[in-house]
């Protein structure tokens, strides 16, 4: 019985195709290498970051803890990666010099010596019968970002006293509010000097919807 035999154009041909598939089965498989070795070191990286900013966190929770001076703890969170985090950290040691600042949800988005802006969001637990945020939720919000614009122009061993708080409201306030103060710090003379600060708050289609009139007693010691 005659065998077919494959034509010369096939004969030529086989060895060259066999050539190309097994260069790139070879390529394909020098990329899979590559790969899987660029992610194990891309993860490894990742990893390596996180576990870091979860150290460094933790240790400035527990340094700042018992910090007096709020601008000294906010310039000490500006670190790569933390500051990504400080508006929670900051809140969160906030909240534990001043516990009733917990009561509302607001973020200090900057702060220099004499200058503080913060946010506040609506939540329901803020409202009042008329579903808007209510009265003493922005009284809050208002003194605490007065309260931070002030105490960042005393010396460490200074006290400042809120006296007196009048809210001036100008609207129903719903949504993201932003509040702003920016205070001019006087002469600080040793003894007990009154102080006033402004904080205005307004809503997100930038419309004030209060104005808070603060007055402070500041007891200065000596050096």
């Amino acid at each position: 019985m005659a065998l077919d035999t494959p034509s010369p154009e096939y004969t030529s041909l086989s060895p060259l195709a066999t050539a190309i598939y097994e260069h790139m089965e070879a390529t394909a498989r020098l990329v899979r290498v590559a790969l899987a070795l660029e992610w194990t070191i891309f993860t490894r990286f990742i990893v390596g970051v996180i576990v870091a900013t979860l150290i460094t966190v933790i240790y400035l929770l527990f340094t700042l803890r018992n910090g007096r001076q709020p601008l000294v703890i906010w310039e000490r969170l500006n670190k790569p990666i933390v500051k990504l985090f400080r508006p929670w950290i900051f809140a969160h040691l906030l909240g534990k010099a001043d516990p009733y600042a917990l009561s509302i949800d607001m973020r200090v988005a900057t702060f220099s010596r004499g200058f503080c802006t913060g946010f506040m969001r609506d939540r329901k637990r803020n409202h009042n019968p008329f579903r808007s945020i209510h009265a003493t939720a922005m009284a809050t919000f208002a003194e605490t970002i007065g309260g931070l614009a002030l105490m960042s122009t005393i010396a460490p061993k200074d006290r400042a006293i809120l006296v007196s708080l009048k809210m001036e409201y100008k609207k129903k306030a719903r949504g993201l509010l932003a509040a702003s103060s920016d205070f001019t710090p006087p002469t600080y003379t040793s003894g007990r000097q009154e102080i006033e600060t402004e904080v205005v708050i307004k809503d997100r289609m930038l419309d004030t919807v209060a104005i808070a009139h603060l007055g402070w007693v500041v007891e200065t010691k000596e050096a």
